[in-house]
């Protein structure tokens, strides 16, 4: 039986409100990660659904058996509210209130603590929250969230890619670029204290493709491209309905060009150029 817990918490509704899921972690005393879950909860708003993450890694810390626990949220106003620093008006937000009033008496010792949103363990629980909310858009909800923080443990969801990373020395700039010419959208943009950097998470309308992020540290005093057979990195891919449209567009923007379409076989045209910070792109155009 485990007696003491840390649990991170977080919900989140695309819409506000809107299609919402929650997630929660939970570590034991030596920091070792016990639990993940994570659940599409239907149409809330982001404060429903981080009551609603909260209760859910309570009611774990219940049925574990746990003495105390620590409830770690980066909602400043929930930790208010149930802390009693601020009065709740809302009704269902009162009835989710109550909830957690009542989970109170299940535990020895409990607290809610005010967490930043680039805290690592938030970040991880808002990650699975996402992850939920992309499945349900994809039809797959009643599939698990793919976790690879469990690594080490026996993982019964299947492994599957997420996400790129690549540095910029101009956020804005970046971000126009991938949303002027091939179509992402911006999903989210955080600064991460520790390290004086800010991300940025950017996908397709449909969220579909993978997520492009972008990272950029304040810090950094230098960001060139080595030269082409030098890099670690090769390139990013981007399926565009009509290449030459593409091209053109790019070109009265001054985008470099460094391949010109050229027929990979009968059915597809690619060709290559470079991003505000020379990462390469391959344009792909399917028949």
């Amino acid at each position: 039986m485990i007696e003491r817990l840390k649990t991170y918490s977080d919900g989140g509704a695309r819409g506000n409100p809107g299609p919402a899921a929650i997630a929660f972690l939970a570590l034991n005393e030596q920091g070792q990660i016990v639990k993940t879950d994570s659940r599409f909860i239907g149409v809330h708003t982001n404060n429903q659904a981080e009551y609603e993450a909260l209760l859910m890694a309570l009611q774990f810390a219940d049925n574990a058996g746990v003495e105390e626990v620590v409830c770690h949220l980066d909602s400043e106003l929930v930790v208010k509210q149930v802390n009693r620093q601020y009065t709740v008006k809302d009704s269902e937000l009162q009835r989710l209130w109550r909830k957690v009033m009542q989970m109170k008496d299940c535990f020895r010792k409990i607290s809610f603590v005010n967490v930043p949103r680039e805290n690592p363990q938030i970040q991880i629980a808002d990650k699975l929250v996402n992850e939920t909310l992309d499945q349900e858009a994809r039809g797959k909800s009643n599939e698990p969230a793919a976790n690879p923080f469990l690594a080490a443990k026996k993982i019964e969801a299947r492994n599957m890619f997420v996400h790129a990373s690549i540095r910029t020395s101009n956020m804005d700039k970046s971000i126009e670029f991938y949303s002027k010419f091939l179509g992402l959208k911006l999903q989210n943009r955080r600064e991460i204290k520790q390290t004086n950097a800010e991300i940025a998470f950017l996908q397709d309308d449909e969220h579909k493709g993978c997520t492009l992020e972008l990272t950029f540290y304040r810090n950094q005093k230098k960001l060139s491209q080595p030269d082409y057979e030098e890099r670690l990195f090769d390139h990013l891919g981007f399926v565009v309905t009509d290449i030459n449209q593409t091209l053109n567009a790019m070109r009265r923007e001054n985008v470099i060009v460094t391949d010109e379409p050229f027929k990979l076989n009968e059915k597809t045209t690619i060709a290559f150029v470079e991003d505000p910070d020379g990462t390469l792109i391959e344009l792909i155009e399917h028949k």
